[in-house]
């Protein structure tokens, strides 16, 4: 019963923070009706069966943060996915052959895949390369351009044994326009402010609006949906995790659960525990402890209430901890469920 995403801060190839997909939904057997997107803050067009999730993240390479813009559609069992990220300055330096090259290289060891083709793309605007990979669940078809300082990644990932009947369709459908500079302001950090979910029983302040994720998630009592919201302040990722275990957790003692999830978590950075103690938030038990992996420091609270699992969890770079660790952690409430 555990889920801190580590690979987020594992030393990456460039760009390799894009790939991180999982398909998680059921079956749909409903005609999707296509429709273009485009944005010219980014600079391209393509098609979606229905409106991507638009998200924001920071990602490290070297000793350098870039801002990742993703833009997602799930079908059924598969994602459709473009990633675009301005490497600025360093980007139009660098060769272009040797940026795609990184990329690829990173995004299939990110994947845990292996290439089964490849082969370069031309392109009027810049270079390009496409390749097909498997994993050992997923198989992914990839394409990748460079234009100027510009990383773009498109992607179908779907189940190895349920290849999408579009992903051509997808693929093709991306181009590249002329961009216009962004004139909306970025959001202060200081900006923080609660948001209230009561479908999950609980509110939390943020620095910005969080992207929320939904994902399956395995144990010794069987497969469960986990749901984050998660945001990026700077290089430094504030999370707040929800897993309802049903029977799986009402039959055990809350600290076993709770020691259960620590060590999980622990394990899923790589990690080793720094420190830790038991807390409470009312009459529910909890935990809280402090871990470093090679490259990140976490901080987490993990709440038990009732059969529901709740982790707030701060990662940030090894040598700079989080300033507002405390304000979003003790920013944590429980309120009434919608529908209970």
């Amino acid at each position: 019963m555990h889920s801190i995403r580590g690979t987020r801060f594992l030393p990456l190839a460039l760009a390799t923070a894009l790939l991180l997909l999982a398909a998680n939904l059921g079956a749909q057997t409903q005609t999707t009706p296509w429709k273009p997107f485009s944005t010219s803050a980014d600079g391209f067009r393509a098609e979606f069966p229905s409106d991507p999730e638009v998200g924001k993240t920071s990602v490290p390479v070297g000793k350098d943060t870039y801002e990742l813009h993703s833009y997602e559609a799930e079908i059924g069992s598969t994602a459709l996915y473009v990633g675009v990220c301005d490497y600025g300055a360093k980007g139009l330096a660098a060769d272009p052959d040797e940026m795609l090259a990184s990329a690829k290289t990173g995004a299939v060891s990110h994947m845990n895949a292996h290439i089964l083709s490849q082969e370069k793309l031309p392109l009027s605007a810049g270079h390009g390369v496409r390749f097909e990979a498997e994993s050992d669940k997923l198989h992914f078809s990839v394409r990748m351009y460079m234009s100027g300082s510009m990383l773009y990644q498109i992607m179908v990932a779907s189940p190895l044994n349920e290849r999408y009947a579009d992903g051509a369709r997808f693929l093709d459908s991306f181009e590249l326009l002329s961009r216009t500079k962004a004139s909306a302001p970025a959001v202060p950090a200081s900006d923080w402010k609660p948001y209230i979910y009561r479908n999950d029983g609980f509110s939390a302040s943020f620095p910005s609006p969080p992207t929320i994720e939904k994902q399956n998630v395995s144990s010794s009592g069987g497969t469960f949906e986990l749901r984050t919201y998660e945001t990026d302040d700077s290089a430094t990722a504030l999370i707040a995790a929800v897993c309802d275990y049903g029977a799986t957790a009402a039959s055990k003692d809350p600290d076993v659960v709770l020691d259960d999830a620590q060590k999980g978590a622990i394990n899923n950075i790589k990690g080793q525990l720094v420190s830790g103690k038991k807390i409470a938030l009312g009459a529910n038990h909890g935990v809280e402890f402090e871990a470093d992996s090679d490259s990140a420091h976490v901080t987490a609270r993990i709440y038990l209430v009732g059969s529901v699992l709740y982790q707030m969890i701060v990662a940030s770079p090894l040598k700079g901890k989080y300033a507002d660790t405390g304000r979003f952690l003790d920013s944590f409430q429980l309120v009434d469920r919608a529908g209970k």
